[in-house]
């Protein structure tokens, strides 16, 4: 039976959970849930099954001017984005780094890339129904 990391997946899950908290109080809870399930989808997806096309796919695109140019722009435009909206860009930065955490430590532990995306998604989807459930029936 292999291992599992409890301790980067519950900073996974309060990472969540206070991401989560923090957007449900600026804007609209429907708004907040649906774009966190979408975000936590594409993470997970991402960092395990995914993650050998994308990588193709960015070693393609960087192969001529264009791509580069792309990327440029992109960046340019996220460092702009993180300066103008700081205090929500950290939340996310935390989500990341807590989903890339446990990514490893499931890859360390043994575990393969589907079972990695089942309970990566499952860990943030029960953190964000976690912050909903306390939102709705606490606050509302």
């Amino acid at each position: 039976m292999k291992r599992v990391p409890w301790v980067s997946l519950t900073l996974l899950f309060t990472a969540y959970i206070t991401c989560s908290w923090f957007l449900y109080r600026t804007t609209q809870p429907w708004i907040v849930g649906a774009g966190m399930v979408s975000f936590a989808i594409i993470q997970a997806s991402l960092l395990t099954t995914f993650s050998k096309g994308f990588r193709t796919f960015l070693n393609k695109w960087l192969q001529s001017d264009l791509g580069y140019f792309s990327m440029v722009l992109l960046g340019a435009i996220s460092i702009a984005f993180i300066l103008v909206w700081y205090h929500t860009f950290e939340y996310a930065l935390v989500v990341i780094g807590t989903e890339v955490l446990s990514r490893i430590d499931l890859q360390v532990a043994g575990f393969n890339n589907w079972q990695a995306l089942a309970i990566l998604f499952f860990v943030s989807i029960l953190g964000l129904a976690t912050s909903w459930a306390t939102y709705y029936f606490l606050i509302e």
